[in-house]
């Protein structure tokens, strides 16, 4: 089960206007022999894809972070994209 948020690994950027912003900084994830793969279908959404392999939608955002060099819109996906689905236990144990 994922225990970190989308900005657990956050920092702030504070411009001279007064302005802040959130960003944070992305996963790095080892490839592994556990990975799964998703081959995107009309419908498919990030939180749809993390509830069927994590049964927790809020876990959306480690796959776009392992898939980010395929996903250009987040709220778009490109059907026939083959996403990788790491093992959650493998990815946060690489931030042990």
């Amino acid at each position: 089960m994922i225990t970190e948020g989308l900005y657990d690994r956050g920092y702030l950027i504070e411009f001279e206007e007064g302005d802040i912003s959130l960003q944070r900084t992305f996963l790095y994830y080892p490839k592994s022999v556990y990975d799964k793969y998703h081959v995107v279908t009309e419908g498919d959404t990030l939180l749809t894809i993390a509830q069927k392999y994590y049964n927790n939608q809020a876990s959306w955002f480690v796959i776009a972070d392992v898939n980010s060099e395929l996903i250009d819109d987040i709220f778009e996906l490109v059907v026939g994209t083959s996403l990788v689905i790491p093992d959650l236990n493998i990815l946060f144990s690489a931030y042990e």
